[in-house]
């Protein structure tokens, strides 16, 4: 291991501990304080968790600007003080609606923080460990997540009007990580861009690497299944199960970070040494269970809620994996943020749409139909996955 490997493996851990003490309590009950402590409705939920896709949306511009640029530094450090501007701003929440605003404030420097994170990561990781090191910060961060949610999980069961010194903690953690990233030495970006529409770019990218788009074009297809749960979710846990904090928050942030706690480090190893096509065809059959068994929870209650997440922190050791790093495997060298910011633009796309499909789903037609749809799409992602790693191996 080199000098630079060793200092940017140290620092990424470093920032993985902030980041994922800051993001536990975010991921695991933002949308049900919304809906307890401050009684937002289905529909503000729904807007809620559209959140973070209006952040991956407007990743293509950000990304378009940080490339005109040798350093991403300036970025990195502006991100982290709107984290931590956004989340003090908690203190004079009193309606859903100016706490929807300040979580999309919270949430959009992660249309920054994960290109720049894909640049640095590929530059001072080599090929043949980027996967395994990855994994064990993916792990770390997890684990943060995880004892964060708990914690946060318990103080609102006893006061949930806590919650706004709760995010004032989380935003200082989010904006030091944001900092610790932007410590990393990388060198500096040889290829520059011109600032370029993004749409243009993207449908340029597409033309030109057809293996990326058909890998994009699959992975929309299982983002869309798994973020039309986005709404159907929280309110199943809540309205149609009754759920406590600490019930979701265990379900949620436990069990459903214990798998990739346990298994990132692993699961970025076989990156590192298999087909991406193929990697997410076997990820995506499996996190086709996890809705199955959510749908359990009529019959079963809580526990085949608790059994879904433990299916689900399995199958998101691989999916967080193949997220983050599998745009790399398609980039030429200086453009990893580029392709990176088009696998998030598309995220952020599917994002606006699929949770409308799902509140509608949802609405109309009951959690089962939710439920049923997601376990359809991840299933066709799957067959589409290895469809095309049979031919790119062919």
């Amino acid at each position: 291991m080199t000098n630079c490997e060793r200092k940017t493996l140290k620092l990424h851990i470093l920032f993985s501990i902030f980041n994922g003490s800051s993001m536990g309590v975010t991921w695991a009950l933002y949308e049900v304080v919304a809906r307890r402590a401050l009684g937002a409705s289905a529909f503000q939920i729904t807007l809620l968790v559209m959140g973070l896709p209006v952040a991956w949306l407007l990743s293509s511009i950000f990304t378009s600007a940080m490339q005109s640029q040798k350093s991403y530094r300036p970025f990195l450090i502006g991100a982290g003080f709107l984290r931590i501007a956004a989340m003090a701003g908690m203190f004079w929440v009193q309606s859903p609606w100016q706490y929807l605003v300040l979580m999309i404030m919270f949430l959009l420097p992660l249309g920054i923080i994960n290109p720049a994170q894909n640049f640095i990561l590929a530059k001072n990781y080599p090929n043949e460990r980027r996967g395994a090191w990855f994994g064990i910060a993916t792990s770390v961060m997890n684990a943060m997540s995880l004892i964060t949610a708990i914690s946060g999980g318990a103080l609102l069961d006893i006061n949930e009007q806590w919650f706004r010194w709760i995010y004032f903690i989380v935003g200082i953690l989010g904006g030091i990580a944001s900092f610790v990233l932007a410590a990393i030495p990388v060198p500096q970006r040889k290829a520059l861009e011109q600032w370029e529409n993004p749409i243009k770019k993207i449908v340029s990218i597409f033309k030109t690497d057809k293996k990326f788009w058909i890998f994009e074009r699959n992975f929309f297809i299982y983002g869309f299944g798994f973020l039309l749960l986005a709404p159907v979710i929280p309110l199943f846990m809540v309205d149609a199960l009754r759920m406590s904090y600490k019930e979701i928050s265990f379900a949620r942030g436990v069990l459903g970070m214990l798998g990739m706690i346990v298994f990132s480090p692993f699961t970025g190893r076989i990156l590192d040494k298999h087909n991406p096509f193929t990697y997410a065809s076997k990820i995506f059959a499996l996190l086709a269970l996890f809705p199955l068994m959510l749908l359990g929870g009529n019959i079963f209650g809580k526990f085949a809620v608790y059994a879904a997440y433990i299916c689900y922190s399995l199958a998101m050791a691989g999916i967080t994996i193949v997220w983050n790093l599998g745009s790399i495997f398609f980039a030429e060298p200086d453009y990893e943020a580029t392709y990176q910011s088009v696998h998030i633009t598309m995220t952020g796309l599917r994002g606006l749409i699929a949770p409308v499909f799902g509140f509608v789903a949802m609405h109309f037609l009951g959690y089962p139909a939710a439920f049923g749809l997601s376990f359809s799409l991840f299933l066709l992602a799957s067959f589409m996955m290895k469809s095309a790693a049979k031919k790119s191996m062919g």
